[in-house]
Order: C-alpha cells, then sequence, then structure tokens
C-alpha cells in the first residue's frame, strides 16, 4: 500500500513539474491596449485600426503566454479627456488642467468625442479580442483586465499609470507576480495609449517589444514619428513575422480561426 502510494505521489509530483506548454513564451506577457468599439468603428472610428484585428487574432491564437493584458479606457460622464465637459471646446482641441496634485501646476489636455463610457459598446474590447480572451481565460491563460482613466480630473493613456503618474494601476505589481521580464506590446492608437504604456515598461524596467503591424494610428506620418520616439526610449519595434521568427511556436489553435 505505501508503495503504491509513493508512486502516485511521485507522478503526481512529475505532472506537477512538466510546463503547461513547450511552447510557452516564458517571462514575457501579451499587453492588448484599448481594442475597444469607439477606437475601431464607434466615436472615435479610425479606418485604419481594423487592419490591426488580424495580427492580434493571430498572437492569441498561435502562441502561449504565461500573462495576458488587456486595458481599456474606461471614464466616467463627464471626463476630463471629453470636449463636451469643457465649455465651448470641440473634439480636436487643446485645454488646460490643473494637476490633481499640485494646483498651481497644468498641463495640456488634448480633448474628444464622449468615448469608452462603462456600459456602452463603444467601451467594450471588440468582438474577435473578446471572444478569444474568454477563451484563454478558460484555457488556463490569466488574463489582466486593466481599467484606466476612471478619475474624472486626470487622463490616463498609459497601462500602468495615469497622465500625472497621481495613480498607479495593478499592472506593474501583477507583471511581477508572474515573473514577466518582456512585454510584447500591441493595440490602439500609437502615439497615445501604446506610447504611454511602452514608454512607463521601459521606465519600469521590462523589456518592451512593440509589434509595430499590430498597432494603428490616424496616418503613416504620426505612426512613424512615434516608432522612432519609442526606440529612441529602448522599445524594440519588429513586425509580426519577424517576431515570430525569432521567437517560434508550433502551438496552434485551430478552433479558433473561425472566430
Amino acid at each position: 500500500m505505501l508503495t503504491s502510494f509513493l508512486t502516485i505521489a511521485a507522478a503526481l509530483l512529475s505532472a506537477h513539474a512538466v510546463p503547461f506548454s513547450s511552447k510557452l513564451h516564458k517571462r514575457t506577457a501579451l499587453v492588448v491596449i484599448d481594442v475597444q468599439n469607439d477606437f475601431i468603428n464607434g466615436s472615435l472610428a479610425n479606418p485604419r485600426a481594423p487592419a490591426i484585428l488580424p495580427k492580434v487574432y493571430q498572437l492569441l491564437d498561435d502562441h502561449e503566454w504565461p500573462f495576458i493584458v488587456a486595458s481599456q479606457d474606461w471614464h466616467p460622464k463627464g471626463h476630463v479627456s471629453f470636449a463636451s465637459a469643457h465649455s465651448g471646446a470641440k473634439p480636436g482641441d487643446s485645454v488646460n488642467v490643473t494637476f490633481v496634485d499640485t494646483p498651481t501646476k497644468t498641463e495640456t489636455q488634448n480633448v474628444f468625442a464622449d468615448h469608452c463610457v462603462p456600459g456602452t459598446w463603444g467601451a467594450e474590447i471588440e468582438d474577435g479580442v473578446k471572444t478569444r480572451l474568454q477563451y484563454l481565460e478558460g484555457y488556463r491563460t490569466p488574463v489582466n483586465y486593466i481599467k484606466k482613466a476612471q478619475n474624472h480630473s486626470v487622463d490616463s493613456y498609459s497601462a500602468f499609470a495615469d497622465n500625472q503618474y497621481h495613480q498607479f494601476t495593478t499592472l506593474n505589481s501583477e507583471l511581477t507576480l508572474h515573473s514577466i521580464e518582456t512585454i510584447i506590446v500591441t493595440g490602439l492608437i500609437t502615439n497615445a495609449c501604446v506610447r504611454g504604456t511602452c514608454i512607463d515598461g521601459i521606465k519600469l524596467g521590462y523589456e518592451v517589444v512593440l509589434i509595430e503591424d499590430a498597432t494603428e494610428t490616424l496616418s503613416d506620418d504620426i505612426k512613424s514619428a512615434t516608432i522612432d520616439e519609442l526606440e529612441g526610449w529602448g522599445v524594440q519595434v519588429m513586425n509580426l513575422t519577424n517576431w515570430e521568427t525569432a521567437n517560434p511556436t508550433g502551438l496552434r489553435r485551430r478552433s479558433m480561426r473561425e472566430l
């Protein structure tokens, strides 16, 4: 009886020691920034945004991650980034706003049409990405949803912190908890929330890789200038094909191909 018990215990310990997938990108997290309806075909529609979706799907379908992050703008009504919250302002204008912690200090705030208000369709993650994330959550992949820019008085581009570093999200602590050293960044838009997340990732000591064909903004010129700036910060910029060549995986979840 004792021999049988020891045999079973050894087998359990051995099974536990086997990695979940031999194709796992160890110590590497996928970060999907603000792939929300309002930024694709909603109140801040961008005709260039849908082009990134197949690449984001590919990263979710064909790779195994120890941790995935999906951020969302999550603005209350009357948020500081809404033109409607500033008398006389129109979408596309800039206004001066006071720092939360330093009333004598101001910053320039770009204002837009109302967007990503909780409870609206526009705040939801795009259906193909959302369905994949839900599938992966059931496939033993931790997914952390970062709801950012919830403070009426300060905007938040980065998934790590607001623009004034008044308040930090849980992202850094979650990455640390999962022993993440490298973040693979994708999403919308390149010169705002993607840019802020990449720069904060560098500041916090992560290796940051931006998949350039899985991010998009309003024009080639804006995207190119932002990428040049991010490379200056130390962000590695690669297209998906080159990144996959350097980080091969044979994993294929064919059941997800028709999503």
